[in-house]
């Protein structure tokens, strides 16, 4: 019984360090489709450039509004300009209106804009809406398993729960592409 705990605390542990190093040095770099596109949270500019770099990024979708950081907003897109990689601040609210929702695909079906990383603040709330966006969009998903992969934790908390406005807007929501 004593390696059983054992082994289970080992587990806790190593669990606890993969995530903290996920939060902490990859800035919840998410892959949403390999090759297409990836979600996070905001990073340095200088970490930024490598990241882009190493995935072959042409877009960065940053939905950060200006309220958020100004002066980071800029210091990003002036890092994107020096490395050639475009930055589309859509300025978005936590439910996109239907002209950003319609803008960010928009862009996104252009293949020159692609591979891309879509960020906000943290990369755990409008990030992850988008990103349910591009699965319903772009690869056919349906709107309630794209709202379900959203949740990081399958109990009750999530901002994507039935009973919250993300997980209502993507419940509800219709996909504006028809060919997808």
């Amino acid at each position: 019984m004593h390696i059983f705990w054992s082994f289970l605390a080992g587990l806790v542990v190593l669990s606890a360090v993969a995530y903290g190093w996920w939060q902490l040095v990859e800035y919840r770099l998410t892959v949403i489709e390999r090759g297409q596109v990836y979600t996070s949270g905001v990073m340095p500019p200088h970490r930024l450039k490598k990241v882009v770099k190493r995935l072959g990024i042409k877009t960065v979708v940053d939905l950060r509004c200006p309220v958020e950081g100004a002066e980071k907003i800029a210091a990003e897109k002036a890092a994107l300009d020096e490395v050639g990689v475009y930055h589309l601040n859509l300025e978005s609210p936590q439910v996109p209106p239907d002209e950003l929702r319609d803008e960010f695909i928009q862009w996104l079906e252009d293949p020159a804009h692609r591979p891309a990383i879509i960020h906000c603040k943290h990369g755990e709330g409008r990030a992850v809406l988008y990103g349910a966006l591009w699965k319903i969009e772009f690869m056919g998903m349906d709107p309630e398993k794209a709202r379900k992969k959203c949740r990081f934790i399958t109990t009750k908390g999530s901002s994507f729960d039935v009973d919250k406005v993300k997980g209502r807007y993507l419940m509800t929501y219709t996909p504006v592409k028809r060919d997808a």
